[in-house]
């Protein structure tokens, strides 16, 4: 009897002691779901800019004014190697948004995203199909068709002030017809006016706007602004073109192309000569000129900086800080008559390294990274951020554990590529560029044959500025092979799909 009466207190200890951690399991299931309700996703502010070269004071280019952009960095984490996939706006954009290196589907064509990539799941879908609410102003896309299929309603670019370019002047648009060659106006053009006037100021004050009613809702946003300057032509309010007296501006260093790099790696572009007044292709710019157009462009850098602090002012206004990511980002660099050249479109890092800045939440604050990152790798970052799951197709890696110690060495080789001849397959000779801290290693190959036509190696330990290419020299013979081997390997895993290529091409 008191073996069975034992038997049964026992029983019901064990029956009392299940109940109590079911108890506590649930209590705390219960609990993390509260946590869950009352922890909000981050936002995501997400600026590009057109054509931004790292000549930035935060990156050490202490004559350009560049406040905001500088209390970013300061206030954030800062990239020193940040490498665009291809230096021309649409593929660079294309290929950030999509996450996909630039001779998939053909993006390096230049083609729209609708012909190219229709059923491609881009950043900011990916973002709304997690629930945010998304938006854009300014130039997320290349072509303006791609920006409004991509985000819709939420898409809001006012019209400018004359077909394609916004000057403001007459005395500018009336230049547009005296150009019977190409139609377009001067190069630059400073008016007396507000920042508002110009497109970059509107379209920065559309913003403010929407990241207020953005705010409002119980959901995240994520809202891309693009912001058009510095990109030709070289427009911006008066004030701007003041801050950098004549005497301040001083022309490059960098006169001559790269002694022994390949003949067709350093291109003229056309763009600049297209605008009235700009000599032909084949005529050099004189020094008057030349100075006259660093010193429009640096307006303009220091014009789009002060819409990143209008940007910046609102968040804090909002007081979203604590919650919001943002990211800031060059779409490539720029030449500004570096190696007799105007404009980008080479595998140089003068073209391909940007200005690349994060500033999360109770992150890390004014420190610099030193690793090696790809453009790319902003869709997979903002994910992992935002505790989403990065899609399959993304090329591009998570540079969360950089953002989280900076100081992290990364040994990475990152891409950029280059197409000469980009509207004819058959034609196309691309320069597939594999970037360390040191080298810049760029092999031309034929697209439709595999034939490696050149060959090119930057060593930045003994030239920083590429003026040289000591590919054939002996003691760079076990470097050129290791990045030889990287190219090849990094070739072999892209999936190439070239249904593209019969598509024909026309210029936006």
């Amino acid at each position: 009897m008191k073996k069975l009466l034992l038997m049964f207190q026992l029983r019901k200890l064990s029956f009392i002691v299940v109940l109590c951690m079911i108890s506590k399991i649930l209590c705390s299931c219960q609990s993390n779901t509260d946590e869950k309700k009352e922890q909000k996703k981050y936002n995501v502010l997400f600026i590009a800019i057109d054509d931004l070269r790292t000549e930035l004071n935060c990156y050490g280019a202490e004559h350009i004014i560049s406040p905001n952009i500088d209390k970013l960095a300061a206030d954030g984490v800062m990239f020193k190697e940040a490498h665009v996939q291809q230096a021309i706006c649409m593929a660079s954009r294309a290929s950030i948004m999509s996450g996909m290196r630039p001779e998939k589907r053909g993006i390096y064509t230049g083609r729209s995203l609708r012909d190219l990539m229709p059923d491609v799941l881009t950043m900011n879908k990916f973002f709304k199909q997690n629930g945010y609410n998304i938006a854009s102003c300014g130039k997320i896309y290349h072509h303006g068709s791609d920006t409004k299929n991509q985000f819709g309603d939420d898409e809001m670019t006012p019209k400018k002030t004359w077909s394609g370019r916004g000057y403001v002047t007459t005395e500018a648009i009336e230049k547009i017809a005296l150009n019977t060659r190409t139609h377009r106006g001067p190069a630059y053009e400073f008016a007396k006016v507000n920042d508002t006037i110009y497109e970059d100021g509107i379209n920065t004050l559309n913003a403010v706007r929407k990241m207020k009613e953005l705010s409002k809702d119980d959901e995240p946003f994520f809202l891309a602004v693009g912001l058009s300057k510095p990109h030709l032509p070289f427009v911006a309010p008066k004030k701007y073109w003041d801050m950098y007296p004549a005497y301040s501006i001083e022309l490059t260093e960098l006169t001559e192309r790269p002694e022994n790099s390949y003949e067709q790696a350093i291109q003229t572009t056309g763009e600049l000569n297209t605008y009235y007044g700009m000599p032909r292709k084949d005529e050099k710019i004189d020094d008057a000129t030349a100075l006259n157009l660093r010193r429009a462009y640096y307006a303009c850098v220091s014009y789009a900086d002060a819409q990143v602090g209008n940007l910046m002012k609102q968040v804090d206004e909002l007081g979203i800080r604590d919650n919001t990511i943002v990211v800031l980002w060059g779409d490539h660099g720029y030449k500004l008559g570096d190696y007799n050249n105007w404009g980008k479109w080479t595998n140089m890092n003068i073209d391909t390294n940007v200005p690349f800045i994060f500033n999360i939440p109770n992150g890390e604050k004014g420190l610099v990274s030193k690793s090696p990152v790809e453009a790319i790798d902003i869709y997979p970052t903002l994910a992992e951020l935002c505790g989403l799951e990065i899609p399959s197709h993304v090329d591009g890696q998570s540079i969360v554990p950089l953002l989280n110690e900076p100081a992290l060495r990364m040994n990475r080789i990152v891409y950029t590529q280059w197409p000469i001849a980009r509207q004819d397959y058959d034609r196309t000779i691309m320069g597939y560029s594999a970037k360390s801290v040191r080298f810049n290693y760029v092999e031309w190959i034929k697209m439709s044959t595999g034939e490696t036509v050149a060959r090119e190696l930057y060593d930045h330990k003994v030239d920083p500025m590429e003026t040289k290419n000591v590919v054939g020299e002996n003691s760079y013979e076990e470097y050129t092979k290791f990045l030889t081997h990287k190219v090849s390997a990094r070739i072999q895993e892209t999936d190439h799909d070239h249904q593209f290529k019969k598509i024909v091409y026309s210029y936006p």
